[in-house]
């Protein structure tokens, strides 16, 4: 689950700057969702949750031993 924890959050990140950040005109909504993201790891850092987690767990995703 870690693993993919990181690919999901890397791919969106990565995403999310492509899409919303390099150009000029982006929409609020990308720079928003950036910012949540970015928060959301920092937070997941000190607290060990995050809500994909929750979800993997939900899909049957089993945890790393």
């Amino acid at each position: 689950m870690d693993r993919a924890l990181r690919l999901t959050s890397g791919v969106f990140l990565l995403l999310v700057l492509i899409v919303g950040i390099l150009p000029s005109n982006a929409h609020w909504f990308w720079k928003l969702f950036l910012l949540f993201m970015s928060l959301n790891q920092i937070q997941s850092a000190f607290t060990n949750w995050c809500p994909v987690i929750t979800l993997y767990k939900k899909l049957g995703m089993k945890e790393c031993a």
